[in-house]
């Protein structure tokens, strides 16, 4: 059992893809870049919310929302939040449902009884990390499913395999959302 100490280069990155390569899109980045900075490893949703204009759903954001909505991808590079204008290409890799990405936990140790589990991909905002939360227990904010531990059963802060999930999910009988989670996969 190790304890790993997350530190800023402990970004969330894609792991395993049925092509092979990870499939990356290139987004322009929206207005609202300055308060919702564009960092390697940070999730990013199409800005549907930029004041009521229509106009900016074709830009993305950084996204430090726990139950985000509308996710594109993670980003695959750090568009500077002072000097970047609207429409400025940033490199995603994209949120496909058949890609796993990986990030460090928080909250817990690893079991193998967690592989399956849905959790919560939340912002590090000290470390500016996506980190995957396995104490969290309110399924509106779970938006990936573990699919395998990378570390060794019994650490805290070893990493997993996830995929995003990607549409509204049922507890029983009560929906919990009806918003996409995921931009282009309902």
């Amino acid at each position: 059992m190790a304890d790993f100490t997350l530190s800023s280069g402990s970004i969330c990155r894609p792991y395993r893809s049925p092509w092979g390569a990870y499939p990356t899109r290139s987004f322009g980045v929206s207005t609202g870049t300055s308060s919702n900075g564009v960092l390697i490893g940070r999730r990013v949703t199409l800005d549907y919310t930029e004041a009521g204009n229509s106009s900016h759903n074709q830009y993305v954001k950084g996204s430090t929302a726990i139950n985000h909505f509308y996710l594109t991808g993670v980003a695959a590079e750090t568009q500077n939040a002072s000097t970047s204008a609207e429409g400025t290409a940033c490199s995603v890799w994209e949120c496909n449902p058949l890609v796993e990405f990986k990030a460090a936990t928080i909250n817990g140790t690893l079991q193998s009884s967690q592989v399956g589990l849905t959790k919560k991909l939340m912002f590090d905002s000290t470390l500016n990390i996506e980190v995957v939360d396995l104490g969290a227990s309110t399924a509106s904010d779970h938006r990936v499913v573990i699919t395998q531990l990378l570390d060794n059963q019994g650490d805290s802060g070893g990493y997993v395999a996830f995929r995003f999930v990607p549409n509204r999910a049922d507890q029983g009988s009560t929906v919990l959302s009806s918003t996409p989670f995921l931009a282009f996969y309902r």
